[in-house]
């Protein structure tokens, strides 16, 4: 089982971000954060805190856990493109 990084799970914040039509700098406001600090976030090169992730879904409206998840599909992506990228003989 591959455990998802930092990159994933900021992957996933934007892809549910981008889902609700919300831009960055709303969103960061409605969590209660910089949306420099939210942008380091969704490029991976941030560390949230539970309490932040919590800021994040409570702002989303959906569960902390529906984040884990969408990061952990991310994760999978992630593999899947590698092996077609792989097949095709394309570069990462």
């Amino acid at each position: 089982m591959l455990v998802p990084t930092n990159a994933d799970l900021g992957r996933a914040i934007r892809r549910l971000r981008h889902a609700r039509h919300v831009t960055i700098e709303d969103l960061a406001h409605t969590a209660d954060m910089h949306p420099t600090y939210l942008s380091g976030i969704e490029r991976g090169i941030r560390n949230p805190t539970w309490d932040k992730l919590a800021s994040l879904a409570d702002a989303l409206d959906i569960p902390v856990a529906a984040i884990v998840q969408y990061a952990e599909a991310e994760v999978q992506l992630a593999e899947r493109m590698s092996f077609i990228r792989s097949e095709f003989g394309l570069s990462e």
